[in-house]
């Protein structure tokens, strides 16, 4: 075993008891649901620490036992006991071996409050943005209304139906298709503080670093609840493991640390929704993290054409005199972010005629089939 993939049991393995420990303290303080949540946390930590055993048998046994923590939880949630009739009063789930993890109830301690995070350099008010802003997307907004804000506005139907809350929204599709765009309109729409990422904000070649970026901003997201964290090319942040030593310690932190922070905020009021270009290239076990992973394809004629109606809406433009259906056809195999390109180079050349007359000059059919014409398709270069 590599050292880097010791130190990814490690760190899971300690995850792993404080989860444990937390689901013990729940039960004996009678919160049975709070119990099953962290058991199902347990769950995923035992799968990915499945990934990095060396033997069938190792692994066999961790996946036995993340079976039997599944039960554990589904029966706290149904208000089942965790024994049955018969078999010995251990209200611990036990492996197939009957071997139980031990508990370490004092290997978690909470942060202090003097090492609480800067929220400033991070969080963001609600945007002042919502789905009506959206051109097109219609069926991209029905999805994220119908898995991600209707959940949340009533968590009890949702619960009746053991369906929780989703935590994890992963939006990949090709470049300029309006993944960040929707992102920001679904924090408005949900009225939630906003948080913002790069990979580039987040990754670091010092050791540790990286790592402990990713721990600051969910702490702050966590502290400011009800938070959106987008985190835009989530390849770089999460990506597979498969390359084995050739990562770095740091890169390999990093990973792990996000991880520990998408089990961390469930049945926690955050969202995060992550974007990508590249899903083929995100780990296996960051991508089993995602409740939802949702495509974002080009968008079709009469997305583009909702598209370009919005960015002009606030321009002069004689919409009645646009041949809309020309004008899709024309823009066939751009990207929302061409579009939006479009409109600002149509409403150029209308300025340009306007300072020749000293007069408003309203976009016409003409600037924008010119400016369709001097765009190139940036959907097309990815292609290539």
């Amino acid at each position: 075993m590599s050292l880097e993939t010791s130190a990814q049991k490690q760190h899971l393995e300690s995850e792993y008891t404080r989860y444990r420990s937390q689901a013990k303290q729940a039960r004996q303080a009678g919160q049975r649901q709070k119990a099953a949540r962290y058991y199902r946390q347990c769950v995923a930590v035992l799968e990915d620490i499945a990934d990095l055993e060396s033997s069938e048998r190792l692994t066999q046994e961790r996946l036995d036992l993340a079976a039997n923590l599944q039960t554990a939880a589904t029966k706290l949630e149904a208000g089942q006991p965790l024994v049955s009739a018969g078999e010995p009063q251990s209200e611990e789930p036990q492996s197939d071996a009957g071997t139980r993890v031990a508990d370490d109830e004092s290997s978690h301690t909470d942060a202090s409050d003097d090492d609480a995070p800067d929220a400033s350099q991070y969080l963001e008010e609600p945007p002042d943005l919502d789905f009506s802003d959206v051109g097109g997307m219609t069926e991209l907004k029905e999805t994220l209304k119908d898995q991600v804000i209707d959940p949340l506005k009533r968590p009890e139907l949702y619960e009746e139906y053991n369906l929780g809350v989703v935590n994890g929204v992963l939006l990949h599709g090709p470049p300029g298709t309006g993944k960040t765009y929707i992102t920001e309109a679904l924090a408005g729409e949900l009225e939630y503080n906003y948080i913002e990422a790069q990979a580039s904000d987040i990754t670091s070649s010092l050791v540790g670093e990286a790592a402990e970026n990713m721990r600051e901003m969910f702490a702050v997201a966590q502290a400011n609840q009800p938070c959106l964290l987008f985190l835009d090319e989530v390849e770089a942040i999460a990506a597979e493991r498969s390359g084995g030593s050739q990562k770095t310690m740091s890169e390999s932190q990093m990973i792990t640390q996000f991880l520990t922070e998408m089990s961390e905020i469930k049945g926690e009021d955050v969202i995060v929704v992550s974007a990508t270009n590249l899903p083929d290239d995100i780990d296996g076990a960051a991508w089993r993290r995602f409740d939802e992973r949702i495509e974002v394809p080009p968008p079709d004629a009469t997305a583009r054409g909702a598209i370009l109606r919005v960015h002009l809406r606030d321009r002069p433009v004689l919409t009645e005199t646009i041949d809309w259906t020309e004008i899709k056809d024309l823009t066939e195999g751009y990207s929302a972010s061409d579009l939006e390109i479009i409109a600002a180079t149509a409403a150029r050349k209308a300025l340009k005629e306007a300072r020749a007359s000293d007069d408003v000059v309203p976009i016409t059919q003409a600037h924008l089939a010119s400016a369709i014409e001097s765009t190139t398709s940036s959907l097309e270069a990815w292609d290539n």
